[in-house]
């Protein structure tokens, strides 16, 4: 699906429909939610690194390959999803929470494996990353609606 055209600005240049300077229009949680998902994003780039490091050093090669491939396309997909979320296009919002699902199941498969507290880390960032995309004002601002909530 395409965007439509937009229109030129007046000759004028007028300021009434821009918004003042240093305010971008995104709402904070949605810069918190982009911060946190870029988290997530490079501790899958470490965890590939961590794989081919692991390939250097003689590990079986299907399996980690397999992993730092799936590892590397997770945290590309990611970058790619903020990229969209921060331009206003709603398609990062479901690679996102499709991902955060995904990371609550594996913090508590981590927790009924004797993870302790420290599993319960992904899981707050994950809830907060949740609230912070489906609030009113961020789903406003990434599905392109110019009447978004105050």
């Amino acid at each position: 699906m395409t965007r439509p055209p937009v229109a030129p600005e007046p000759e004028g240049g007028s300021t009434a429909a821009r918004p003042p300077a240093g305010d971008t229009g995104r709402p904070p949680l949605l810069d918190v939610a982009c911060a946190l998902v870029l988290l997530e994003s490079v501790a899958l780039l470490a965890v590939a690194v961590a794989g081919v490091r692991d390939l250097v050093r003689g590990a079986e090669v299907g399996p980690v390959l397999f992993l730092v491939v799936l590892a590397l396309g997770a945290a590309l997909l990611l970058a790619g999803a903020v990229r969209a979320l921060w331009s206003g296009r709603r398609w990062g919002r479901g690679p996102v929470l499709t991902a955060q699902i995904m990371l609550v199941v594996t913090a508590v498969t981590w927790w009924g494996a004797g993870g302790g507290p420290v599993a319960l880390v992904p899981v707050v960032a994950a809830l907060v990353v949740v609230v912070a995309l489906l609030s009113p004002r961020v789903v406003a601002v990434t599905s392109g609606r110019s009447d978004a909530v105050s």
